[in-house]
């Protein structure tokens, strides 16, 4: 059940647009939080508020020079193939 559970939040925590876009960026490059932010056309609190949903199901995590934060997937190969389901997917 635990298996089932870890996958459940993985999904819940991909599950809107703007963090599925997140990890698109972020299979290419890192990202800083103002990158995302222009490239997004988000504001800096409601990216900040993705980020966090995304490390806490540990799908990504960050370095930290000073303030800035640049975002890295954990396992971009898992990434991937979420992302690889869900582009399949007619919607």
């Amino acid at each position: 059940m635990k298996r089932y559970k870890s996958a459940a939040e993985v999904l819940k925590a991909i599950a809107h647009p703007t963090r599925l876009k997140i990890l698109e960026v972020l299979l290419k490059k890192k990202g800083c939080v103002r990158d995302l932010e222009e490239l997004l056309c988000k504001p800096q609190a409601n990216i900040s508020q993705h980020l966090t949903i995304l490390r806490k199901a540990g799908i990504v995590d960050f370095n930290e020079t000073g303030r800035q934060r640049c975002y890295f997937l954990e396992d971009p190969d898992k990434v991937i193939k979420i992302l690889s389901c869900v582009n399949k997917t007619e919607i």
